[in-house]
């Protein structure tokens, strides 16, 4: 049997320079159902998911060698196919940097700026068979979605469970009525998704106030696994119909985080015009920009940096070098940004911070002999 590829899904980092294998592919069951009811076979290379369909080879033998684009055995067109991102690397969020620019509906889900665990980013191709939309920020959950209500004073106020068409679904409320009437003062409601379809669901709130909308992602067995993310290749004719050689190529793309350098010096038994001689200067490396840094004293340091009386004691002369923009993470570390004194190079080479560090802070000791 003949199989071609109907498309791949691969994860980019600008972390990285040899690509981003932080990540694996989960099937659900009712994909996997889909994938053998089509005739298609899904297997990761490299850390890139390769989805391949069986070409019906009597329509390849009997077409012009101009047009054999591969008709499939049996397509799938109209149908999704479900995809679970299971996050491998426990210091992801360390390097990583999300913004509200990175998704189409982050307001909907109050979340911290470093620590996006706690909601799951929804990517799909709904807009364009061949490229994927902004992901969506979703919460995902099981059998039953509870949703904390956001207009918590405002009554009456009416709740909707809508599907991904936005269709009104019935009102199957574990605990509540569609209506909450004035008197009432809850502040959650429950909807049993039992039998329902795994994929995209959002609860309306409607009220004299407003109307607001959350997103939530149903699948009892991806939540089970603890996924990262979920994905949703909706299965057009486009898909069947592009050049081998050409096949439909969707990436997730994540950003590293930028940050300011700072380096922490804590120089031990330094006259004070030893000390002055010391500076953080970048000697430059082809094919990136210099980076400047500023020297701050103890008296000048803001509430982001670390308190001098945690650095050390009266004895020690201490001083910040900070880099004068931000700069971001990168897996290979930064070469010839050096501690000198005058022209004297200390250090060669300052550390840069590492995966398992949630900042790019360094303390660097020195010290010298008692006189």
């Amino acid at each position: 049997m003949l199989f071609r590829t109907l498309f791949t899904i691969a994860i980019s980092h600008t972390y990285y320079t040899q690509g981003c294998k932080d990540f694996s592919f989960i099937i659900p069951v009712d994909s996997v159902q889909l994938l053998n009811n089509g005739k298609l076979i899904a297997k990761i290379r490299d850390g890139k998911l390769h989805v391949l369909f069986a070409v019906d080879e009597a329509a390849e033998d009997g077409a012009d060698a101009t047009d054999r684009t591969g008709k499939p055995l049996v397509s799938l067109a109209g149908k999704s196919l479900r995809i679970g991102l299971k996050l491998l690397n426990p210091f992801f969020s360390n390097f990583t940097q999300f913004t509200s620019s990175d998704f189409d509906n982050l307001t909907q889900i109050p979340i911290s700026a470093l620590d996006f665990y706690s909601f799951c980013p929804l990517y799909r191709n709904s807009a364009n068979p061949l490229v994927l939309d902004k992901p969506k920020a979703v919460a995902l959950v099981g059998q039953v979605l509870n949703h904390s209500l956001s207009q918590t004073t405002a009554r009456p106020i009416t709740v909707t469970l809508k599907n991904s068409d936005g269709q009104v679904l019935p009102p199957e409320l574990t605990d509540a009525p569609g209506t909450i009437a004035t008197e009432n003062n809850r502040s959650s409601v429950s909807f049993n998704l039992t039998g329902k379809a795994s994929g995209l669901y959002s609860v309306e709130e409607s009220s004299s106030s407003g109307t607001q909308t959350t997103s939530y992602y149903s699948d009892l067995e991806l939540q089970q696994q603890g996924i990262f993310g979920a994905i949703e290749i909706a299965i057009a004719d486009s898909l069947y119909t592009k050049p081998p050689d050409q096949p439909p190529e969707f990436t997730i793309a994540f950003k590293a985080r930028e940050e300011t350098l700072k380096y922490y010096i804590l120089a031990q038994n330094y006259s004070d015009s030893q000390f002055n001689q010391l500076t953080v200067s970048d000697a430059g490396e082809e094919g990136r920009s210099q980076i400047n840094f500023t020297k701050v004293l103890p008296a000048a340091f803001t509430e982001g940096d670390i308190p001098p009386g945690l650095l050390g004691n009266g004895d020690v002369k201490i001083a910040l070098f900070k880099s004068q923009i931000t700069v971001p993470r990168q897996e290979k570390a930064r070469q010839k940004i050096q501690l000198k004194s005058n022209d004297t190079v200390l250090i060669s080479h300052l550390p840069q911070p590492d995966v398992n560090k949630t900042n790019a802070d360094a303390i660097v000791q020195l010290a010298k002999p008692r006189p």
